[in-house]
C-alpha cells in the first residue's frame, strides 16, 4: 500500500474533488487518509453534537470517495474526538477534560474532551456509525486517541481531574502528578480504558461492514498500526536517523501479520506546518519504510496542490512509482534476523544507542516490545539484547543485558581493557580503556569478570591528569549461565556521544562471549543500512541498502554514491539469479558452501538486490 494523508483544513473543502483525486494518482497512491469528522465534519452530518464545516456546500466526503474508488484508491476516514468546537462544548462541561487547576482547555476554539466523558464514550460511536452506514469507506483512523494532557503548543496541563475520570478510576482520588503513589494504578487504568474504547469503536464500524479496516497508534483492536516519523523541535535535534526503520521493525516484528504504515511527515513541526523538512530526509524515511516491508506513507497539511513547499515532491513521486512497479517483492516479506532487541514500553537512549550500534554494524535484528516477547518467539534468534536490567524475560537464548537504574554522573572514570580481556574480546587491540560518564552499579552476582573499573580521578590541570587506582570491580560479566551483563549505560553513551570504543565492546560481547555468527556480512560503511529479508511468495531473498551519507548534524543532503559494496549471505536456498531493482540490471553472484556472495556496483539512496531462488 502507498498512502497519502492530506490533513485537510476547513478551507480545503472548497477544492475540486476531481482534481484532488487526480493529484493522488500522480503520486501512485492507492490509499488516501481523508478527514471525515470529529473536530470538523466534511459531510452533511445529521448529528446535533457534530460540528459541520461552515464552508461545506455539498457532500465533500461523498464526492471524493466516489472518485477515489473509481480510480482504484481506497479511503481511510480520519476522525479526531480529542476536541470539540467551543460552540457545541459551551453547555456540555461534563464532556471537558479538566486540568489539575480545575480548568477546561480551549485551543483555537476547540475544547479538549476527556476520554471518559459522554462525547467520547457515546457520541464518537454515533459519528463513526453515521459515516460507516452512509459511505462505503475502506477504513477508519482515530487521531489523538487516549488521554491528551498537552495542547498543540505542548503546554502541559496535567492529569485529568474530571468527575468522569474520578468515577471510573474508583479510588479515593485521582493522582495529581506522575510521582503520586496512585500513579502506577492510574497508568494501568489508562491502558485498560484506552484499549476498551478503541475496541468499542472498532466493533461499531465492523458491525456496519466487517471489511472496514481499523487504523490506530496502538495494537488493541487494530488492523493497521500507524506511526509517524516527524520532527519535534522540543525533543532536540538531530532526528533519530533510523526512525522509520525502528517504527516498521517494531510493529512487524512484535505483531506478525499486522499491517504497518509509518508516515514520513512533510512539515517541520506543529508551529511550522506550512514548511517542509529536507526533501532528502523525507526520501530517507520512505526508503526505510520500503526496505523493511512497511506501507509507504506521506503526510502533508492540506491538499497536495496546496503545498507551498514542494521540494520533496519529485523524490516522493519517484519512490512511490518505484514501489508500485516492484510491490510484489516488498509485500509479504519476513525478517532474517539473528538478534532480538527488546524494546521497553517507554524506550530511552539506552535502547536507541544499542539500535544504532546493531544497525551500523549491519547486524540483522528484530525489535520486539517487552510485553509481547516469550520463550517460543525468542527461539528463532541467536541472541537477545535487553537495554534495561529491569526487563525480565523467559528465554533459553543467550542474553546481553545493559544499563543501570541508578542515578549519578561519574566524571573522570574509566574501564580498563586488560591483556587478559583481549584474549576473549576481539577488535580491541588498539584500545586499553573506555570512559564512563554516567551511573555505574557494579554487578553483584557470580561470573567471569571483564574490564576493570577505574574510579574517578584527577583530570585537571594537565599536570595532575593521571589515575593511581585500577580496581577489581568488573565493567562486564559473563554469568554462569552464559549470559552477559554490562551494568552501566553503554547504549546511552553511544546514543549521546557515539564513541567507537563503546560500540566495539558491545559487538565483542555479542560475537565473542555470546557466540553470534551473523548470517550476513558486508564491507558496507557504517552509514549504509543493510537489511536482509525473505519473500516466500515471490521465491526471493531481498538484500536492501539505504544510504545515510547525506546526514550532517541536523542537515540532510543528497547522499553520496557508495560503490562496490560486497555482501555474503548464508542461506539454505539455491540461488538462481540476482538483480538490482533500482538499477534494473543483473548482479553477478557466486554460491558456495551455503553462502551467496555478490557485489552491488553502486548505491545512491536506496537499492534492493533480489536473489531469486529455487524451492
Amino acid at each position: 500500500m502507498r498512502l497519502v494523508q492530506t490533513n485537510l483544513r476547513e478551507t480545503d473543502v472548497t477544492i475540486d474533488p476531481e482534481r484532488y483525486v487526480e493529484s493522488l494518482r500522480e503520486f501512485s497512491a492507492n490509499v488516501v487518509l481523508f478527514n471525515a469528522g470529529g473536530i470538523v465534519a466534511n459531510y452533511p452530518t445529521e448529528l446535533p453534537f457534530h460540528y459541520r464545516n461552515p464552508l461545506l456546500r455539498g457532500d465533500f466526503l461523498g464526492e471524493v470517495l466516489e472518485r477515489a474508488h473509481a480510480a482504484g484508491i481506497r479511503l481511510i476516514a480520519r476522525f479526531d474526538f480529542s476536541k470539540v468546537n467551543e460552540v457545541i462544548a459551551a453547555d456540555r462541561p461534563d464532556w471537558h477534560y479538566k486540568s489539575v487547576a480545575g480548568d477546561s482547555v480551549s485551543y483555537n476554539g476547540q475544547v479538549h474532551t476527556c476520554l471518559n466523558g459522554q462525547y467520547q464514550q457515546e457520541h464518537s460511536l454515533e459519528i463513526l456509525a453515521e459515516v460507516a452506514s452512509r459511505y462505503p469507506i475502506d477504513g477508519v483512523f482515530i487521531n489523538m486517541h487516549g488521554y491528551q494532557v498537552r495542547d498543540y503548543s505542548r503546554t502541559y496541563h496535567g492529569i485529568c481531574q474530571c468527575d468522569n475520570c474520578a468515577r471510573r478510576f474508583g479510588e479515593a482520588r485521582l493522582p495529581r502528578s506522575e510521582d503520586d503513589p496512585l500513579y502506577p494504578s492510574y497508568e494501568d487504568f489508562k491502558t485498560r480504558t484506552v484499549a476498551e474504547l478503541f475496541e468499542r469503536r472498532a466493533a461499531t464500524v465492523k458491525a456496519v461492514r466487517p471489511s472496514i479496516a481499523t487504523c490506530n497508534y496502538t495494537s488493541a483492536g487494530t488492523d493497521i498500526f500507524r506511526l509517524e516519523s516527524g520532527t519535534h523541535m522540543v525533543d532536540g535535534l538531530p532526528d533519530f536517523t533510523y526512525s522509520a526503520s525502528h517504527h516498521v521493525r517494531l510493529v512487524s516484528d512484535s505483531w506478525p501479520g499486522m499491517a504497518v504504515s509509518n508516515a514520513a511527515v512533510h512539515f517541520v513541526d506543529f508551529p511550522m506546518r506550512h514548511s517542509a523538512v529536507s526533501p532528502h530526509l523525507t526520501a530517507l524515511r520512505l526508503a526505510q519504510d520500503t526496505v523493511h516491508g512497511g506501507w509507504l506513507d506521506f503526510y502533508v497539511m492540506g491538499a497536495l496542490d496546496a503545498q507551498e513547499d514542494r521540494r520533496c515532491f519529485g523524490p516522493v513521486r519517484d519512490l512511490y512509482a518505484f514501489h508500485a512497479a516492484h510491490e510484489r517483492y516488498y509485500t509479504g516479506t519476513t525478517s532474517l534476523a539473528d538478534v532480538c532487541l527488546v524494546q521497553p514500553k517507554d524506550p530511552g537512549p539506552e535502547f536507541f544507542g544499542l539500535f544504532r550500534i546493531l544497525a551500523e554494524h549491519h547486524v540483522q535484528f528484530d525489535v520486539l516490545r517487552e510485553d509481547v516477547v516469550g520463550r517460543e518467539r525468542l527461539r528463532r534468534y541467536a541472541a537477545v539484547v535487553l537495554p534495561d536490567p529491569r526487563l525480565s524475560i523467559d528465554t533459553d537464548r543467550p542474553v546481553l543485558t545493559t544499563g543501570t537504574i541508578g542515578a549519578g554522573q561519574l566524571q573522570g572514570a574509566y574501564f580498563a581493557i586488560r591483556p587478559d580481556d583481549k584474549k576473549a574480546l576481539s577488535g580491541l587491540d588498539d584500545l586499553d580503556l573506555v570512559y564512563l560518564y554516567g551511573a555505574f552499579e557494579p554487578y553483584e552476582g557470580e561470573g567471569e569478570p571483564f574490564l576493570a573499573y577505574i574510579p574517578p580521578h584527577m583530570f585537571g590541570p594537565p599536570e595532575k591528569c593521571y589515575y593511581t587506582e585500577i580496581s577489581d570491580t568488573p565493567g562486564l560479566v559473563r554469568t554462569p549461565s552464559g549470559d552477559v551483563v554490562i551494568p552501566w549505560n553503554i547504549g546511552t553513551h553511544y546514543e549521546q556521544y557515539a564513541n567507537d570504543g563503546h560500540a566495539r565492546l558491545v559487538m565483542a560481547a555479542l560475537r565473542d562471549l555470546l557466540g553470534l555468527k551473523p548470517r550476513l556480512t558486508t564491507d558496507a560503511p557504517a552509514v549504509v543500512e543493510v537489511v536482509a529479508r525473505d519473500n516466500p511468495g515471490a521465491r526471493a531473498l531481498l538484500v536492501s541498502f539505504v544510504n545515510l551519507t547525506g546526514q550532517s548534524g541536523t542537515a540532510f543532503h543528497a547522499p553520496v554514491p557508495v560503490r562496490d559494496i560486497g555482501v555474503r549471505l548464508a542461506t539454505d536456498r539455491t540461488p538462481l539469479r540476482a538483480h538490482a531493482l533500482r538499477a534494473g540490471a543483473d548482479v553477478p553472484l557466486s554460491h558456495r558452501d551455503g553462502t551467496v556472495s555478490l557485489t552491488l556496483p553502486e548505491l545512491s539512496l536506496v537499492e534492493t538486490v533480489v536473489i531469486d531462488y529455487r524451492e
